[in-house]
C-alpha cells in the first residue's frame, strides 16, 4: 500500500472540495490533507505531523500566503515537490521563482494537469538518489520554472496526433519565442537553401522535438538574466553544439526523428549550466559535492524529471553529460558536436582522436563520424 501524502491548502472549499475528488481517482492510494489556512498548514508542517510528498499551494490567501508555506516546505521537508497554484495572470516568472516553487499551475486547472503533476512526483521519488543528494536538490533556491507556453506546448505534445497548425498557433502567442523559432529555421546548419518567414513553415520544417527544447531554453530566458555573457555564451554553445549533432546525424543519413532527437539532448544539457551562472555558491554545498557525476549534469537531470521531459531523453541526457566512454551513437554526437562547438570546425578536426591514436580507444567512434565532420565543414 503507498504512503504517499499530499498536503493542499487553498482558502476556497470549493477547490478544496474538487482537489479532493479529483485525487480519488487520480491518487487514491495516497493520503490527502487539506487546509483552509496556511498557519495551520506552517504548524504541522513545522511540528513534523505530516511528511508530504507533494505541497500545492494556494497563492493569496488571508494571513499566511502561498509564499510562506512552500518557504517552510523548502526548509523542513526538502524531498516534497512544491506546487503553486494562481489565478493571477499577471505574475512574473521571476515572482514565481522567488516563491521556492518547483511548478506552478493557473486556475482554473483540468484534472489532467493534476494527473500529470503527480506523474511527475512519482519519477522524482524514483530517482537513484541518495537521500542527502536528493535533499539538497530539494533545498535549491531559485529553481527556474517553465512559462506558460511550454505547459499549454507540452499539452498538446501529449497527443500523438497533434496538428503542426496547433502547434504555430502556441508559438505565436510567445513573441520570443517566434523570433528564436525562425532563427533556428533558417539556421545555415540545418542545410536547408531557402528562408521561411512564416511559423507554420518553419514548426514544419524544425520539428515538433526541436519546437519543444527550444520553448524552453526560451522560457529560461524570463528566469534569467539574458544580459550576462555568461548566460549567453552558455546559450549559444548549447544552440552551436544542437545544430552541429542535428546536421552530422542527417550527414550520416539517420531518420529526421533522430536528429531532432540528438538536437534536444544538447540544447536540454545546457540547463544545470544555466543555473549555477545565477546561483554560483551551489558548487559550496557539501553534500551536493559527494554526488559522483558534474554537479551541472545533476541539476538538470533532476529539473528535467520536474518539469515531465521524456524520462528516456533525460536519462540519455544524463548519462551523456557523466560519462567518460560514450556508448551509442546519441551519446558520440553529443560528445562531438560540443567539442566542436567550442572552437571552428577545422581547429578542432585535426584533434578529434582517430583509430590510430595510441591510447584513444574510447574515441575509436570518431572514424565513423570524419567523413560526416567533413562535409559539414565544407558546407558551413
Amino acid at each position: 500500500m503507498s504512503n504517499n501524502q499530499v498536503l493542499i491548502v487553498d482558502d476556497e472549499q470549493l477547490i478544496l472540495k474538487s482537489l479532493k475528488r479529483a485525487l480519488r481517482r487520480i491518487a487514491p492510494l495516497w493520503t490527502v490533507h487539506l487546509y483552509e489556512s496556511g498557519q495551520e498548514a506552517l504548524s504541522d508542517l513545522k511540528s513534523g505531523v505530516i511528511q508530504p510528498d507533494l505541497v500545492m499551494c494556494d497563492r493569496l490567501m488571508p494571513g499566511t500566503r502561498g509564499d510562506d508555506v512552500l518557504l517552510e516546505c523548502r526548509m523542513h521537508n526538502p524531498e516534497a515537490i512544491r506546487l503553486l497554484m494562481t489565478g493571477d495572470t499577471r505574475i512574473d516568472i521571476k515572482e514565481i521563482v522567488a516563491s521556492n516553487v518547483h511548478i506552478y499551475i493557473s486556475k482554473p486547472f483540468e484534472h489532467d494537469d493534476i494527473n500529470n503533476v503527480f506523474n511527475r512526483v512519482i519519477r522524482l521519488k524514483a530517482l537513484p538518489l541518495d537521500t542527502d543528494i536528493r535533499r539538497a536538490l530539494g533545498r535549491l533556491e531559485h529553481l527556474p520554472v517553465l512559462n506558460e507556453t511550454c505547459q499549454k506546448l507540452d499539452e498538446l505534445f501529449k497527443n500523438q496526433n497533434v496538428e503542426l497548425s496547433d502547434v504555430a498557433k502556441v508559438v505565436e502567442t510567445d513573441p520570443t519565442l517566434v523570433a528564436v523559432v525562425l532563427q533556428a529555421a533558417n539556421s545555415p546548419f540545418l542545410g536547408f537553401r531557402t528562408q521561411v518567414s512564416s511559423i507554420d513553415k518553419a514548426v514544419k520544417r524544425v520539428g515538433l522535438n526541436t519546437i519543444k527544447s527550444i520553448a524552453i531554453a526560451s522560457s529560461l530566458g524570463e528566469t534569467y538574466d539574458v544580459n550576462d555573457s555568461r548566460f549567453r555564451d552558455i546559450v549559444e554553445h548549447a544552440f552551436a553544439s544542437a545544430f552541429i549533432a542535428s546536421r552530422l546525424m542527417r550527414l550520416r543519413e539517420f531518420p529526421s526523428e533522430q536528429a531532432e532527437y540528438a538536437f534536444s539532448m544538447c540544447m536540454l544539457a545546457c540547463i544545470g549550466e544555466l543555473y549555477l551562472i545565477g546561483s554560483p555558491d551551489t558548487v559550496y554545498n557539501e553534500d551536493l559535492q559527494q554526488a559522483s557525476q558534474p554537479l551541472s549534469a545533476l541539476i538538470t537531470y533532476y529539473l528535467l524529471t520536474l518539469w515531465g521531459i521524456e524520462e528516456r531523453l533525460v536519462e540519455d541526457i544524463f548519462q551523456a553529460s557523466s560519462e567518460v566512454k560514450c556508448s551509442g551513437h546519441f551519446s558520440e554526437v553529443f560528445y562531438l558536436a560540443r567539442r566542436l562547438a567550442h572552437e571552428p570546425i577545422e581547429n578542432n578536426l585535426a584533434d578529434l582522436p582517430s583509430n590510430d591514436d595510441r591510447g584513444a580507444d574510447d574515441y575509436a567512434f570518431v572514424a565513423q563520424w570524419r567523413d560526416a565532420i567533413s562535409a559539414f565543414q565544407e558546407s558551413s
